[in-house]
């Protein structure tokens, strides 16, 4: 069967591998394939909707740069880089909808995931992004 692509942005990895990685043996039989950028600088930002079936950003990236978490997210719906529905915001924080907001975009547009991530919960978002 062929790989499904997901590129995710998180600066720490490690704490959140365990749930992806399970959530791909349990859920998927290993047929996602993850592209881990800990770094936004570390992307190229040309159209992903033919090389992704989905895009992880982690609201906290890169907090010592101009391109955080929030620049990755308007820099995608400004540029249509992948389809709004197939992108999903990992945070810890509550109030999150609110900054969206404050930064001119609609909090409705991303589906946000609260850490600390459940693999059962991951895979039921990537189950509807998968048409399974």
């Amino acid at each position: 069967m062929e790989k499904k692509k997901i590129l995710i942005f998180e600066d720490e990895w490690p704490t959140i591998r365990g749930s992806f990685e399970m959530a791909n043996i349990y859920a998927f039989e290993g047929i996602l394939d993850f592209d881990v950028k800990p770094k936004s600088q570390d992307a190229s930002f040309d159209d992903w909707s033919n090389q992704y079936l989905a895009v992880f950003v982690d609201i906290t990236l890169a907090k010592n740069t101009r391109l955080d978490g929030y620049s990755i997210l308007k820099k995608i719906k400004e540029e249509n880089l992948i389809s709004l529905d197939r992108v999903f915001v990992l945070t810890g924080n509550s109030k999150l909808p609110d900054k969206l907001k404050e930064i001119g975009l609609n909090p409705k547009d991303f589906q946000i995931i609260y850490k600390p991530l459940g693999f059962d919960e991951l895979a039921k978002y990537l189950r509807v992004i998968l048409h399974e």
